[in-house]
């Protein structure tokens, strides 16, 4: 998207899916709060999940068989129903909203709108497809660009798209052998508006709005917990969203490969039940067999045995529990900075903001001199360790251990563990020095 984006004031919006009170069916009255011990058990029968992911967000509730406890399911459209038809309602733009000096052409917004189409088309890798077509009724969804301001239900904070999901899946049976309800998926309408109070968007923001709301009319039910992910719900001082993060693509693949109907989990139509709060680490530490290597950076460690490991832009990170649900993690972070105090110059404000200083000594980590910082949490009750380690070759290394305070002491013997495995090698090869260089 190369066209130039307005800038957004500070205002709250909001992508709406048909919510309660909001043009759609209300949620239950016990609504379905995620769980990662419910979605281990089903990667357990699942294993080919990819990951990181949020697939349990992604679930509609349906009606139990016979009476019984509601499923939550895996609702989408069926893949013959690929390349799905779409009708772009061009949007008919009031003088009021122009700008006199510079009117706008509606085409554009509907550019944007196919643009997103295409970039869901490569992200998923040809899962899901798209056919424009150019009359309504032909179209299995229509996306509609609503020329007109976007609706405010609440002060600061307007509507910028929406799409009615509440009754989108339904269920003509269920195949108790299988375990598998019988469903049928359709969304065949999305609003999309080009106008907030101030003013036309840009044609980048209405690619973003679309790109999201086309989200859920692929079968996200809810939203996305994780901030910076393209399917999470509300945005502010949010210019555009370019691309589908990890967890995007992740959670839209395993939707679309998992057969429709598939059962999530069941949630009981009552009162919620009270749940067993997560235990912290018994016995002695286990660490993965098979080290986690970073030949770019020049380090390898092996995180505790069955901790989910991510790499990020600087480093990696081992967490255990899920992106969404996690209890403890350790991460690593690779800089270009010739010393610790030189490092510290730029970014000691930032750790002294996390809370109370509770360690800070130097100390020595792979026989590298190395400072060790402690940071008590109050408000989150989270117990932060942090390692500075001085390579001696213009990198400072960073070991970032973090837990619940009253968890710590037990997480204590794993990231101890986990410390004394890191390895640090000589300064990698020029070319990494300078992508280090690149994303610093």
């Amino acid at each position: 998207m190369t066209r130039g984006a307005r800038a957004v004031p500070a205002l709250l919006v909001l992508l709406a899916t048909g919510c309660a009170g909001w043009r759609g069916d209300p949620e239950p009255a016990t609504p379905y709060r995620p769980d990662r011990r419910d979605y281990l058990a089903f990667r357990e029968a699942h294993p080919e999940l990819l990951e990181p992911n949020y697939l349990p967000f992604m679930m509609h509730r349906v009606p139990g068989a016979d009476g019984g406890d509601d499923a939550l399911v895996v609702c989408r459209w069926p893949l013959e129903a690929m390349p799905l038809p779409v009708f772009i309602e061009t949007p008919e733009i009031p003088e009021t909203l122009q700008d006199e000096f510079q009117p706008r052409e509606p085409t554009g917004f509907v550019e944007a709108v196919e643009e997103a189409l295409d970039l869901w088309e490569r992200e998923l890798e040809g899962l899901v497809r798209f056919q424009r077509v150019d009359e309504a009724p032909d179209a299995g969804l229509v996306i509609a660009l609503v020329g007109e301001e976007a609706p405010a239900p609440e002060p600061d904070l307007q509507v910028l798209g929406l799409t009615p999901v509440a009754r989108a899946c339904q269920v003509e049976g269920y195949d108790a052998e299988a375990d598998r309800y019988r469903v049928t998926y359709a969304v065949p309408r999305v609003e999309i508006y080009v106008a907030d109070r101030f003013g036309l968007l840009s044609d980048d923001q209405v690619a973003w709005i679309a790109l999201h709301e086309i989200g859920h009319a692929l079968g996200m039910r809810h939203h996305s917990p994780i901030p910076a992910d393209l399917m999470y719900e509300v945005v502010r001082d949010r210019v555009t969203v370019s691309e589908l993060s990890i967890e995007d693509v992740n959670s839209f693949v395993n939707l679309y490969q998992l057969p429709s109907g598939t059962v999530f989990g069941r949630v009981a139509s009552g009162e919620p039940t009270s749940r067993p709060p997560l235990e912290p680490p018994a016995g002695p530490p286990r660490l993965s067999m098979a080290p986690f290597v970073d030949s770019r950076r020049g380090y390898s460690v092996r995180p505790p045995q069955g901790w989910m490991r991510l790499e990020t832009s600087h480093g990696m990170v081992a967490i255990d529990g899920v992106t969404w649900d996690y209890t403890a993690s350790f991460q690593i972070v690779v800089q270009r900075f010739s010393s610790i105090e030189e490092y510290l110059d730029r970014y000691a404000a930032y750790y002294l903001s996390r809370g109370p200083v509770v360690r800070n000594e130097f100390t020595e980590v792979t026989g590298r001199r190395t400072l060790a910082l402690g940071f008590e949490d109050s408000e989150q009750r989270r117990l932060e360790q942090l390692f500075f380690i001085e390579t001696g070759d213009g990198r400072i290394v960073v070991v970032i251990a973090d837990a619940p305070s009253e968890m710590a002491a037990a997480y204590q013997p794993w990231f101890q563990e986990t410390l004394e495995s890191l390895e640090i090698w000589s300064d990698p090869p020029r070319a990494s020095r300078r992508s280090d260089e690149a994303i610093r």
